[in-house]
């Protein structure tokens, strides 16, 4: 790895929840499935949930080689995106609703976004996604290998993190009151 990305965790409003561990950051990153991929298009955000893995500091993501989020990246010469994903775990009610909180864990990250033109370098980020998302099965036996047609036609997105900032809220297990979402 060259230079890792900085933690501007230190920028987030309530200390107490900022997460400065880069290794907690990147067990996190490997331990969820979809974040949301934000791109600029002019003065309009634009908001794309996404499965994702995240390798050597980069979070890759795939999709068609058409559409807006494609026209962005493709029509700019590296331009900046920032990729969130986070959990929320159990309520924690307090005497006042306003002081009601939530557990939960959260990374954002920040950086030039590209696409990947290489077919091999594609190929090893579409595998990438196979091993994150079907672990037990196996190409070649469970699934036909990924053709070169299949590959090519596949954009693959990767946002190079130059930066990234981690929350955390957690309560001890036994807080009082403490409760799962009713709607999970």
């Amino acid at each position: 790895m060259e230079d890792s990305p900085s933690v501007a965790s230190d920028d987030i409003r309530y200390q107490g929840k900022a997460v400065e561990d880069e290794d907690w950051i990147r067990e996190f990153l490997a331990g969820q499935e979809t974040g949301v991929l934000g791109l600029a298009d002019d003065e309009e955000p634009h908001l794309v949930t996404q499965l994702f893995v995240c390798e050597d500091d980069s979070i890759y993501v795939h999709g068609a080689s058409d559409g807006r989020a494609y026209d962005l990246v493709s029509s700019t010469d590296e331009p900046q995106a920032c990729f969130t994903t986070s959990e929320m775990g159990r309520f924690i009610p307090a005497a006042e609703p306003v002081n009601f909180t939530v557990e939960y864990a959260s990374v954002v990250a920040y950086g030039p976004i590209s696409l990947l033109t290489e077919r091999a370098e594609k190929r090893d980020v579409l595998e990438s996604f196979m091993d994150k998302f079907a672990p037990q099965l196996t190409p070649g036996e469970d699934y036909e290998p990924m053709s070169d047609e299949s590959i090519d036609r596949t954009a693959v997105y990767r946002l190079a993190v130059d930066r990234w900032s981690a929350k955390r809220g957690e309560k001890p297990a036994d807080e009082p009151g403490a409760y799962d979402s009713p709607l999970r």
